[in-house]
């Protein structure tokens, strides 16, 4: 509880963001369009849905949506993580900054072409002074028509590897071939099959060198299109934080049926309105159970 209470002191100390009209971004000042308030809990299905809120978010979108500020308050460190977004008019990212509290962490850039493809990638990291780079090239194959995007990828200046991605015409990814700095010689050649929702199913990687091919099953790709859905929140619904925990409890009472169905070992339900989302997931950790409280609000 006191950790709880040091990080909402720090949030109005630090970033002093709450309700404002206006924030700061590197040297300028912005308009405030949104404020998003986001609340992650694990919870247990063993213990009466008790939650355990693991971190808390704060999302400031100017009002032409440019410049896009997340402030994520880690309550187990005591501390927070700022990213700082920054979009083009098409409303792609074209720089990011993060930050540990205030102290800059890496600067990323992006660039693209007229076809609004990725072209360019630019990470520098200023805590070990190391950068990494890629370019994107695309072309399609004479025989089969399929799109091929090849990554030229660099550490410090220096080419590392090469990849070839391979998409088919519904732009579904098939095979990844990853090259030697050289261009020629073949590291690994990766291919995935897709389970009936539209997910890996099996990723199966070949080892020239070895002449060894190892397959990787992936989770949910068997699950039914039921395990993911985009539901209605009612627009009465209008929750707030103070009464988020138990409202949070009493709702996932009400969908048990529904994040117990022993056929979705993997699954995402967002309910939504105007103002409040609400996300029941599962966690990249085993039996791992999520639920994530959202609220905007207009300054």
């Amino acid at each position: 509880m006191r950790s709880t209470i040091i990080i909402l002191i720090l949030i109005a100390l630090t970033t002093n963001t709450q309700g404002q009209a206006t924030f700061k971004a590197g040297w300028d000042t912005y308009r405030t369009g949104v404020i998003t308030h986001e609340y992650n809990y694990g919870y247990s299905l063993n213990d009466s849905f008790r939650l355990y809120l693991s971190d808390s978010t704060q999302v400031l979108a100017s009002t032409d949506s440019a410049v896009v500020v997340e402030v994520n308050f880690i309550i187990r460190e005591n501390t927070y993580n700022k990213t700082i977004n920054y979009f083009n008019t098409k409303k792609q990212v074209t720089k990011t900054e993060e930050y540990k509290g205030e102290n800059l962490l890496a600067v990323k850039e992006w660039k693209y072409d007229d076809k609004n493809r990725k072209t360019y990638y630019f990470e520098d990291n200023k805590v070990n002074g190391k950068n990494y780079k890629k370019n994107y090239d695309y072309s399609t194959d004479k025989k089969t028509g399929d799109l091929i995007v090849t990554e030229s990828s660099y550490y410090n200046g220096k080419i590392e590897f090469y990849t070839k991605s391979y998409y088919d015409k519904k732009l579904v990814k098939y095979k990844e071939v990853r090259l030697n700095d050289n261009n020629k010689d073949v590291i690994h050649i990766e291919s995935y099959t897709y389970g009936d929702n539209g997910k890996v199913k099996e990723r199966s990687v070949y080892f020239p060198e070895f002449k060894v091919t190892k397959k990787f099953e992936e989770k949910g790709a068997d699950d039914a299109p039921k395990c993911s859905k985009v539901l209605p929140l009612s627009p009465s619904e209008k929750i707030y934080p103070p009464g988020k925990a138990i409202y949070l409890k009493n709702f996932l009472k009400k969908i048990q049926a529904m994040i117990s169905d022993p056929e979705c070992s993997q699954f995402e339900y967002k309910y939504c309105n105007q103002i409040n989302d609400i996300i029941v997931c599962t966690t990249k950790v085993p039996n791992g159970r999520a639920v994530i409280f959202r609220y905007r609000e207009r300054p």
